[in-house]
């Protein structure tokens, strides 16, 4: 059980160094600006970030600006429970507040429909959703026109459709997923992307000092989006170590048992051994016979630990990233 969960999680920790999240993530530079936290009213936020765009579009290697009030992989959430016409129950999908720009910055196509534009704001009625969104709620159906109610009783209509991406989770590019227009309301709170051309430290400079220019005080910490992988991949990282080690030990010290219980069995047998031998038994026949009294309980507890494996191996599917509980290569 603990090979098998080593097997697993080193699977998995393997998919994460390697995986394509479906989206541009090389050549981003991020920041989150929490201006409620730095003594800001709304308007004032939303007057910093105009003048903030601004001078980033003058920084020199920025090739592009967006915002959203959720960074791809960021570990930030945000869910409602929409009505959707032909299904029964309210359906719980992940959403985000982006600009007009943000698809073309991290590089997600629009499939079906079109993009916002700079003059849609938060409470514009058009959204776009994922693939696989609009597979789930409307399968082999045209998705643009259609309409889902948020909570308030608010009416959104589908206007694009966006290319299936691991925006969310890694390792899950079909989480139900759906895109407003972004607007003054999401200046308090919000990240900024900023696609570049130079170095990152360059990048870096340049983004602090266009926010410093506006507010010497303001705090501002500039990261690459590649970075967020890191969140997802030190737990698996940690944790296949420690089970890899246990794993290792734990196969170890079965070796030692089975050779040291092979070993004492064959000592007490040798009398027998002599008497088989004597009666005509060759070579390769009293083998057989030794061989078949030892891994016959290995046997018996492999077949226990497979059974066991497969149990157990759900639990790990909240460690590992693209690869199924019942991998065949990990078992």
């Amino acid at each position: 059980v603990l090979l098998l969960a080593a097997g697993l999680l080193l699977r998995g920790l393997y998919y994460a160094q390697t995986v394509d999240p479906g989206f541009e993530i090389k050549g981003v530079a991020t920041t989150f600006l929490d201006f409620s936290r730095q003594g800001y009213d709304q308007p004032n936020a939303t007057r910093f970030m105009t003048q903030f765009r601004e001078q980033l579009r003058g920084v020199p290697g920025v090739m592009e600006v967006a915002q959203a009030e959720s960074a791809p992989l960021s570990h930030d959430f945000s869910v409602e429970h929409f009505t959707v016409a032909g299904h029964a129950e309210k359906v719980s999908i992940q959403y985000n507040h982006v600009s007009a720009n943000f698809f073309s910055l991290v590089g997600i196509p629009i499939v079906r429909g079109r993009d916002f534009t700079a003059y849609e704001k938060h409470d514009a009625p058009g959204i776009i959703v994922t693939e696989s969104t609009a597979r789930s709620l409307w399968p082999d159906q045209e998705p643009l026109g259609k309409t889902v109610v948020d909570h308030s009783g608010r009416q959104y209509i589908v206007i694009g459709v966006a290319k299936d991406a691991q925006v969310a989770h890694l390792g899950e590019e079909n989480t139900s997923y759906l895109y407003f227009p972004i607007g003054p309301e999401d200046d308090s709170r919000t990240f900024v992307l900023v696609r570049y051309a130079t170095s990152f430290s360059d990048a870096a400079k340049g983004i602090r000092n266009a926010a410093q220019s506006i507010d010497p005080n303001v705090s501002i910490d500039v990261t690459r989006l590649e970075d967020y992988l890191e969140v997802w991949r030190t737990p698996s990282r940690i944790v296949v170590g420690l089970s890899g080690t246990l794993g290792v030990l734990a196969l170890l010290l079965c070796s030692i048992g089975v050779y040291g219980m092979v070993s004492y069995s064959v000592s007490r047998s040798v009398r027998e051994i002599g008497i088989r031998m004597a009666l005509g038994a060759n070579r390769a026949t009293v083998l057989r016979h030794v061989l078949w009294q030892a891994i016959r309980p290995v046997l018996i507890g492999g077949a226990v630990g497979i059974v066991l494996c497969y149990a157990v191996s759900g639990v790990l599917s909240s460690m590992m990233f693209g690869v199924g509980t019942h991998d065949l290569i990990a078992f």
